[in-house]
C-alpha cells in the first residue's frame, strides 16, 4: 500500500512540474511575440528623430540599421531615409548629399516602388538650387538631366505628366541663358558667336517662349555674316507661324527685298506656336521683392516633387468623390461597393444596410395591428432618399 501512495506522489509531483515547464513557455512565447524586432526600433526611433528635425540623430539611427541587418527589409527604406533627412534639412551642402544617397539608392534598388520618388527628388533638389538664366547654368543643367531621367524611366508614373511640365521650365530658365549670351555678343560684333547661341536654342529648346525673337536675332546674325540665303530661313518662319508676333512685317519686308518668296500665314502652326508665348506678368506690387529675392537667392520651385504629390493626391480624391457621388445607375454593380444586408437586431427592427447608409424600420405598435397611416410610412420608408 505504501509503494502505492508513493506512485501517486510522484505522479503528482511530475505534473506539477509539467504544468510549471508549460506555463513558462507560454510566458516566454508571449513575451517573444511582444518584443519589437530591433530594426524596427532603430527605424522607428530614426523617423522620430527625423520629425524632430534631428537630422543627425536620425541618420545615425538609420545607418546603424543598415551595418547592423543589411538583408532588413527596412534597410532600403533606411537608405531613402537618410537621403530624405538631407534634402528635408535643406541648404546646398545637404541637398547634394541627399543628390548622393537618392543615385545610390536607384542603383541599389532599382525596382524599389520608390525608386521614382527619388529620381523626381533629385530633379526637385536641383531646381532647387537652379539660378537666374544669367547665372550659372549646372544646377538647371542637372535638373534637366534628372527629369529626362525620370520620364524615360517611369513613362507610365502619375509624377510623368508634372514632370513634363518641370522640364519645360527647366529647359526655359536655360534657353534665356542662351538668349542672354548671344544677345551679349551681338551687342559687341560678335555674330559668330550670337549666331552659335540662337542656333543652340533652334535646335535644344525647341519649345521656348521667345523663338521668335531668337528667330529674329539669329536672321540679324546671319546677315551681318553676309549669309543672307540662311538668314531668308528664318525670317519666313517667322512670316509663316508668328503672325500676331511684332517682328512678322519687318520679316516679310527683308524676304521682299532680298527676292525670296513670302510664305503665307499656316494657321496650324501659328495657333502652336502662340501658345508658348509666355503671358505677361504685368505690374505688380511685389515685383521689387521678387526681384531682390532672386538676386540674392536661388530660382526655382520650393519643392517640386511635394507640388506634385499634392496634386496627384488632389486629382485621386477628386476622382474619388466624383465617384462617390455618382447615381446608383452610373456605379459598378459590384459587391465590394454595393452591399445589402437585412438583418435582425434584439429589439426585433429590421435594419436595411446599402453601402454605409443604414435605416431602421421598427415594428408597428399599432393596437389594430396596422391601418392606412401605417401601410403609408411603409412605403415612403422604401422610397430612396
Amino acid at each position: 500500500m505504501g509503494g502505492t501512495v508513493m506512485v501517486s506522489k510522484l505522479r503528482y509531483v511530475f505534473l506539477l512540474v509539467l504544468l510549471g515547464t508549460w506555463g513558462c513557455g507560454q510566458k516566454g512565447a508571449k513575451l517573444q511575440k511582444s518584443v519589437v524586432p530591433p530594426d524596427k526600433t532603430l527605424f522607428e526611433t530614426g523617423q522620430e528623430y527625423a520629425q524632430k528635425s534631428q537630422f543627425i540623430k536620425a541618420r545615425l539611427a538609420f545607418q546603424t540599421l543598415i551595418n547592423t541587418y543589411p538583408d532588413s527589409e527596412l534597410s532600403s527604406e533606411s537608405y531613402l531615409a537618410i537621403g530624405d533627412s538631407f534634402y528635408k534639412e535643406g541648404g546646398t551642402e545637404n541637398l547634394l548629399q541627399a543628390e548622393d544617397q537618392y543615385k545610390n539608392f536607384i542603383i541599389f534598388f532599382p525596382i524599389h516602388p520608390r525608386a521614382a520618388d527619388a529620381q523626381l527628388k533629385i530633379a526637385s533638389l536641383n531646381m532647387k538650387m537652379m539660378r537666374d538664366p544669367d547665372r550659372d547654368p549646372q544646377y538647371s543643367a542637372k535638373a534637366q538631366e534628372a527629369l529626362q531621367k525620370f520620364i524615360e524611366m517611369f513613362p507610365d508614373h502619375p509624377f510623368t505628366s508634372k514632370a513634363r511640365d518641370y522640364l519645360r521650365d527647366v529647359q526655359e530658365n536655360l534657353a534665356e541663358g542662351f538668349f542672354g549670351i548671344g544677345k551679349f555678343y551681338a551687342n559687341r560684333g560678335n555674330y559668330v558667336a550670337a549666331r552659335q547661341r540662337f542656333e543652340a536654342i533652334t535646335k535644344k529648346f525647341p519649345e521656348f517662349s521667345e523663338m521668335e525673337e531668337t528667330y529674329y536675332q539669329l536672321a540679324k546674325a546671319l546677315e551681318k555674316s553676309e549669309r543672307s540665303d540662311d538668314a531668308a530661313i528664318y525670317y519666313a518662319r517667322i512670316a509663316e507661324g508668328y503672325p500676331f508676333g511684332k517682328h512678322f512685317g519687318e520679316a516679310k519686308a527683308r524676304l521682299a527685298e532680298m527676292g525670296k518668296p513670302v510664305p503665307p500665314v499656316n494657321a496650324q502652326v501659328a495657333a502652336k506656336n502662340q501658345t508658348r508665348q509666355k503671358p505677361s506678368e504685368g505690374f505688380s506690387p511685389l515685383s521689387p521683392i521678387t526681384a531682390f529675392a532672386k538676386a540674392i537667392g536661388f530660382k526655382g520651385p520650393p519643392d517640386a516633387y511635394e507640388t506634385a504629390k499634392k496634386e496627384i493626391e488632389s486629382k485621386t480624391e477628386a476622382a474619388a468623390s466624383q465617384t462617390a457621388g455618382a447615381p446608383d445607375g452610373d456605379k459598378p454593380a459590384d459587391d465590394a461597393l454595393i452591399k445589402a444586408e437585412i438583418r435582425k437586431s434584439q429589439s426585433g427592427a429590421t435594419e436595411a444596410t446599402l453601402g454605409s447608409t443604414t435605416k431602421e424600420t421598427r415594428p408597428s405598435t399599432d393596437k389594430n395591428g396596422g391601418g392606412k397611416n401605417n401601410s403609408k410610412k411603409k412605403k415612403n420608408d422604401k422610397k430612396p432618399s
